[in-house]
């Protein structure tokens, strides 16, 4: 089994949010979180600090740590994703020059025209015939999404998850549909450890747990799903259990690819390092 980690963008800086939900939800989440005893007042702060986005540092431990990995980024605002596409730039070029391979964070789900929209924007700050890849934001989707993405020129999909408490798609493998590629995330930080977030050890208990049901499942690919904003201080729990993560599956001599390199065994291709040129 082969690790695919990936880490969806959904914010980049605190003044985007003055408009939307998300620092009065985000407020009252952490004020609930201080009163259960799970986070500090300076940790509560934290969380208001100016820049949201970990981009950099999360790929540079990433980096560090020998781990493949991909950033989804979006291209139309919605549900508290409220960056400028355009915004995205200076981080994908980055992100490029470090060889990392990039997504799109997609929104228009159900719509031909608008997903098509979110791709031509995309396009322009990838390089020509880069491989397109597409994980929808808060995960949505309908009968019609994969039809809709494989027209578009999609490649691969991560937006299919399946949890315990309550299946949002029936599917712990990769699949195929048409011509193009589900392939699941099997843990997603969001609930999974926000829904305990004070107990880090019951935390890995249920990951680990995860992990094994795959190996016993014959999974050839175990996906995450890791916010970058995350990765910070602010969010001590979510971020030492990435960091546990990242340390148990090299102790383990798991080996970590991205989603280009899945689509080539699961096409029963030859990996090639130079898969992005």
């Amino acid at each position: 089994m082969k690790i695919i980690i990936s880490h969806d963008v959904d914010h980049l800086y605190l003044n985007e949010h003055f408009k939307d939900s998300f620092l009065l939800g985000n407020f009252y989440r952490s004020l609930k979180n201080i009163a259960q005893g799970n986070i500090s007042l300076g940790t509560f702060l934290k969380r208001f600090s100016a820049q949201l986005n970990r981009v950099k540092e999360l790929h540079e431990f990433n980096k560090q740590s020998g781990v493949k990995e991909t950033f989804f980024f979006g291209m139309r605002k919605g549900l508290n994703l409220s960056y400028d596409w355009k915004n995205t730039k200076p981080f994908i070029d980055y992100l490029l020059k470090e060889n990392v391979l990039i997504g799109m964070h997609g929104m228009g789900y159900n719509s031909y025209g608008l997903l098509q929209e979110e791709a031509t924007r995309i396009k322009t700050m990838l390089p020509r015939h880069y491989p397109l890849g597409i994980r929808n934001h808060y995960l949505r989707m309908d009968d019609s999404t994969l039809g809709i993405m494989e027209k578009i020129g999609f490649l691969f999909d991560s937006t299919y998850y399946t949890t315990e408490s309550a299946k949002y798609y029936a599917a712990d493998s990769a699949f195929l549909q048409g011509n193009i590629w589900e392939i699941p995330i099997n843990i997603m930080d969001a609930g999974f450890i926000s829904n305990n977030e004070k107990d880090l050890i019951e935390i890995k208990i249920k990951t680990l747990a995860k992990i094994q049901k795959a190996e016993n499942n014959n999974q050839p690919f175990f996906v995450i799903n890791f916010h970058d904003l995350y990765f910070s201080d602010a969010y001590p729990v979510y971020k030492q259990w990435y960091e546990w993560l990242i340390s148990y599956f090299l102790e383990q001599n798991y080996e970590f690819i991205d989603f280009i390199q899945a689509l080539q065994i699961l096409n029963k291709q030859p990996l090639h390092a130079d898969r992005l040129n």
